[in-house]
């Protein structure tokens, strides 16, 4: 009887380390058991977008499912990528915007002691056209401004001509409209605010939470600040005319 208790124990041990030892998705590959990826938030004809949420001490390496995606950090300054082939981590900021074509893997880790979250944007249509990051400050940040008065900026983040992305701050009280249209092909938006924050789309008026992915086919969008400041992404996504 003895016997069969220590082997009983001995398996039961083994078991939990095995458990502890697999990875959480078999489509995500190793990661920590802290490592959850939540629902799909929206999906359609362009995007599907699942909201990534890394738990302290999370780590794990990003899966496209063979489409190009746009990684956008929700909150926070914790996460770091470790792009492929390098050996060199990257810190990421809140409402930063990364590219990555299809079959490029990069890992994110979460060191710091809080959650995590990022929104892992899938693009359901594939330009050839290379990815071109706006890294010169001076050009790539555009202040806003209500006669002598700045009261936001607008920083350009990516664009290849058929995908762009932009993040927008803007102060409390103050009041922004952007024109989306193209003479050569028909737009599609997806806003992500970075802060709680209303916005009309083309006659629609919306209350939006921070992290919530919304889309659109408006041609005009209008952020009210309201009593706070207020920042937000906007990725753009062109369809050529036929």
């Amino acid at each position: 009887m003895r016997t069969f208790l220590i082997h009983l124990v001995i398996f039961s041990l083994s078991a939990v380390a095995q458990i502890k030892n697999e990875p959480t998705s078999k489509e995500e590959g190793p990661a920590t058991l802290a490592t959850t990826r939540g629902q799909v938030v929206d999906e359609n004809a362009y995007y599907r977008i699942p909201r990534l949420d890394l738990a302290p001490g999370a780590e794990m390496q990003l899966r496209q499912h063979n489409r190009d995606i746009v990684f956008v950090v929700l909150g926070g300054d914790g996460l770091v990528l470790t792009p492929p082939k390098s050996s060199e981590p990257e810190k990421l900021t809140d409402g930063e915007a990364r590219f990555f074509r299809s079959g490029v893997n990069p890992r994110i880790a979460n060191p710091i002691g809080k959650l995590s979250q990022a929104l892992l944007i899938e693009l359901k249509q594939h330009w050839d056209a290379e990815i071109r990051p706006c890294t010169e400050p001076m050009k790539c940040t555009r202040p806003i401004r209500m006669g002598e008065l700045q009261i936001g900026e607008t920083t350009s983040l990516f664009t290849n001509g058929f995908v762009s992305a932009y993040r927008h701050r803007l102060a409390s009280g103050a009041t922004l409209t952007s024109s989306y249209f193209s003479a050569t092909g028909k737009d599609h938006l997806l806003l992500v605010p970075l802060t709680a924050l209303r916005a009309n789309f083309g006659g629609t008026d919306e209350a939006l939470r921070r992290g919530q992915a919304y889309t659109s086919d408006a041609t005009e969008i209008e952020v009210n600040a309201g009593s706070g400041e207020v920042r937000w992404v906007v990725i753009r996504v062109q369809i050529p005319r036929a």
